[in-house]
């Protein structure tokens, strides 16, 4: 899925979970979601807005092999402040972790591999449980290992190659391991504690 779709999604959530209630559900009042409260969070809405926008320009510029650009936009968007600060919602948590991994994989793409390094672990500080967001971060750190480990090998620095290499196995296996248990929860097999 296209990470603008997953914020269109993600919008739509908030939408749909803050519309006023006839009688509201005691949850939805201790959330702010009831007739008193205004049924949305400007704020939230703004950003996630701005997010689906700055991406969709990250889209253009990539189309237009214009990485660097591309690059200045995502840096514009995962810069401090974003809404909540530390005690960022979810949507906001979750749109930033994203947006860092696809940060970190332009920055790879453009050989920048500690860069990369230091973008999915402030995205990985962000996205602490294991959902799909902390595995995609791993996925492309593992992405980012590999293109170091081509670019060592390639100046025959076989020592760091290898270090490379097994970095980007692990960050990989790490990966397969949180989207498995992602899909294991989603599908109820879990297996049991």
């Amino acid at each position: 899925m296209r990470v603008t779709s997953r914020l269109t999604l993600i919008c739509a959530l908030v939408l749909t979970a803050c519309k006023a209630q006839p009688s509201p559900d005691p949850a939805l009042v201790a959330a702010g979601c009831h007739e008193d409260a205004p049924a949305v969070d400007e704020t939230l809405l703004a950003f996630l807005s701005k997010a689906r926008a700055v991406h969709l320009q990250v889209d253009l510029a990539e189309a237009d092999a214009k990485i660097d650009e591309a690059v200045r936009l995502l840096d514009g968007l995962v810069r401090p402040p974003a809404p909540g600060g530390e005690n960022a919602s979810p949507e906001v948590a979750e749109v930033l972790a994203d947006s860092l991994a696809r940060l970190a994989e332009l920055e790879g793409q453009r050989g920048n591999f500690e860069a990369a390094r230091v973008l999915v672990r402030r995205g990985l500080g962000i996205a602490k449980g294991r959902t799909q967001f902390r595995g995609r971060l791993f996925e492309v750190l593992g992405s980012v290992e590999k293109r170091s480990f081509d670019a060592l090998r390639e100046r025959r620095d076989d020592e760091g190659a290898t270090a490379a290499k097994l970095r980007s196995l692990a960050a990989l296996k790490e990966a397969v391991s949180i989207q498995e248990d992602v899909i294991d929860r989603a599908l109820g097999t879990a297996p049991s504690p």
